[in-house]
């Protein structure tokens, strides 16, 4: 596969992952309700729910997500529960200075699972990708080690732009420096973190 195929990849890639969307919401509006380090293995779940999507597409398992289908429901629920719960939270959240940022009990394992379910809640995610790359390459005949370098060339970026939306969120929470303002800092970010559920719920 030559440079250029992956830089247009990448691109695209770039353009398709930055815009906003339910994760891209949930991540921003996870970080500034909790800050982001602990919204990082958040980010690590989408990133592995993209990563299983990416193999159904370049190796030609689309129909294993079809078979699954019903699970794809249940996780799909799932992962606007866990939301919902997250926007209820932060507007509960005690009010504290920037250094004492409240996180959700067992950030770390709670927020991966429910960053990988919100992925896998949504199978539109392997469609885009089973439409986009034929454009890049000839799937069918695709070697092992361009099949790599597309998936690392796609979950790079993945890692980037949502990195960078955690870190961007998280900093603008130093200008709310008063109880009153990072009260309803809290709130925003657990309305959006409601409405996003509910936009993953209502998803088709």
């Amino acid at each position: 596969m030559s440079t250029q195929t992956l830089a247009a990849l990448a691109l695209a890639s770039l353009i398709w992952m930055a815009a906003p969307g339910p994760g891209v919401f949930a991540v921003v509006a996870r970080s500034m309700a909790f800050g982001a380090r602990s919204t990082l293995p958040f980010v690590a779940g989408i990133v592995l729910g993209d990563l299983i999507y990416v193999c159904f597409a370049v190796f030609g398992l689309a129909l294993v997500a079809n078979l699954l289908k019903d699970l794809f429901v249940v996780l799909h629920w799932a992962a606007a529960a866990y939301l919902i719960f997250l926007g209820i939270k932060a507007w509960r959240a005690p009010i504290r200075g920037i250094e004492q940022v409240a996180k959700p009990t067992g950030h770390g394992a709670h927020a991966f699972v429910g960053g990988l379910f919100l992925t896998l809640g949504n199978p539109k995610v392997v469609i885009f990708y089973l439409s986009a790359l034929p454009a890049f390459v000839d799937l069918p005949n695709l070697a092992l080690p361009d099949g790599i370098a597309m998936t690392a060339t796609m979950l790079g970026v993945l890692v980037l732009v949502l990195t960078a939306y955690a870190y961007m969120a998280s900093e603008a929470r130093r200008f709310f420096r008063t109880e009153r303002a990072m009260k309803m800092l809290n709130r925003g970010a657990g309305t959006v973190m409601i409405g996003a559920g509910v936009a993953v719920a209502l998803k088709d």
